[in-house]
């Protein structure tokens, strides 16, 4: 599916035809690229955020030797510093459009605190002579991560992560891939639209606070289904008591 596939159905909640291969014109209050397109997009954004749907797994990462904290932008680092040259790198292998880290393996499942956690439960933590075996991962916010201890050589982990739904500059185009399953789709023309008709103000800028309401409560539901396969990766229990496990949530 592609934002084509989308384009007729809020075109038509907007009173506007799309165009077509007949000659009809181009919507005619509303700028398709700049306008129409955007919201589009912005409506996987916000879908791909509350729900956490759009995932890259089990993707290979090089964490560089003698080196605690990693940016998601593959390649950069934050500068240097730490324990030894490169203590604040930049991982090899992570997908463009990473949003945020979801899990490491190594290829055991490596456990995920807090850097607040860390500090408290072991304040000399940064200290640690450089091993071979990982023993904590912690969220630098969405842009990066750190690991406990530093690696003493190259080592290559395994990373889930949240991608962006879209990871091309403006303008868009109507062939752009909805990565969402089929129970998504109906919810992007409605927020799409939702945005654009606030601009008219007045009645039409209140008749869209239901649908919006209607777009949030949806994500709601389809990020506890979500929540629930996620959770089912580590759990603290085993059969019909398994519960989320805190320390996979972001």
């Amino acid at each position: 599916m592609t934002l084509a596939d989308l384009l007729e159905d809020v075109l038509g909640r907007l009173e506007e035809l799309p165009a077509n291969n007949n000659g009809a014109p181009l919507p005619i209050f509303w700028n398709q690229t700049y306008e129409v397109l955007p919201e589009l997009v912005d409506a996987m954004f916000e879908a791909a955020l509350i729900t956490g749907v759009v995932q890259a797994v089990n993707i290979p990462v090089t964490l560089q030797a003698n080196t605690t904290y990693f940016s998601l932008a593959a390649g950069q680092g934050y500068g240097f510093g730490g324990f030894g040259e490169g203590g604040y790198g930049g991982g090899s292998g992570i997908p463009g459009g990473a949003v945020a880290t979801l899990r490491l393996k190594a290829p055991w499942p490596i456990r995920k605190v807090s850097l607040a956690a860390l500090d408290g439960s072991n304040p000399k933590w940064q200290q640690a002579l450089p091993g071979n075996k990982l023993r904590a991962w912690f969220p630098l916010g969405v842009s990066g991560f750190g690991i406990y201890p530093q690696m003493a050589i190259d080592t290559v982990v395994l990373m889930d992560f949240l991608v962006a739904p879209v990871n091309a500059p403006r303008p868009y185009t109507t062939d752009l891939p909805v990565p969402f399953q089929e129970e998504f789709t109906s919810a992007f023309p409605e927020y799409a639209a939702t945005m654009l008709r606030t601009k008219e103000l007045g009645a039409e800028t209140e008749e869209t606070e239901t649908i919006f309401t209607a777009y949030l409560e949806k994500m709601r539901q389809l990020s506890v289904f979500q929540n629930r396969l996620d959770s089912l990766v580590f759990t603290q229990s085993f059969g019909a008591n398994a519960g989320v496990n805190r320390r996979e949530l972001v």
